[in-house]
């Protein structure tokens, strides 16, 4: 059942309007969030290979796409959500090459993945406050030199971040959200 939608904040695709299929776990990144995630980010997301783990709505992978990004890879365990998703990039008239939509669970597929990410989207639902650490320690081997990791998780939830460093943090209602880099990468200073 489709019952509510997020809009697209700015880019090629504002405006556009994603469907949701109605879920308890789905929690879409408001509007609010993502606007101040891509001013963090500025232009750089145009060179930028971006991976969307927990993909649910899409929302952060299609504003990286609509704000210039080359490539999305949108991870979702779920068949319904991840056709959505699907329906979503034929929409929009997405090609191959630009977004691709692969239905995993993202802890085993990262586990055999041996690609390099320069954005990844962290998102899980609230609930599974465990698997923030497994994914993050999964990620350190899969992250460039100037990559970076959005984390998005409840305000009331303490994230253990090492070994990455907090380059931006923020707060909106009940969502805290930053943005990680290895402690070991000088590449951060380049977009500040």
């Amino acid at each position: 059942m489709l019952n509510h939608r997020v809009r697209i904040v700015s880019g090629r695709f504002k405006g556009h309007r994603l469907k949701l299929i109605d879920q308890k776990r789905l929690r879409p990144t408001s509007d609010r969030v993502r606007e101040t995630l891509f001013n963090w980010i500025g232009s750089n997301i145009t060179q930028m290979k971006v991976l969307d783990l927990f993909a649910g709505s899409g929302a952060l992978g299609f504003e990286a796409l609509s704000r210039g990004a080359p490539k999305v890879t949108f991870i979702e365990k779920q068949a319904k959500i991840a056709n959505q998703i699907k329906d979503t990039c034929h929409r929009l008239d997405l090609s191959a090459q630009e977004a691709e939509v692969i239905r995993r669970n993202c802890l085993p597929w990262l586990k055999q993945d041996n690609q390099i990410w320069d954005l990844v989207f962290v998102d899980p639902p609230f609930t599974d406050s465990n698997i923030y650490a497994k994914v993050l320690h999964e990620l350190q081997t899969h992250m460039s030199d100037l990559g970076l990791i959005y984390l998005e998780h409840s305000k009331r939830t303490t994230i253990h971040t090492q070994p990455y460093s907090v380059w931006k943090e923020a707060t909106v209602g009940e969502v805290k959200f930053s943005l990680l880099s290895l402690e070991s990468s000088t590449g951060i200073q380049s977009i500040r």
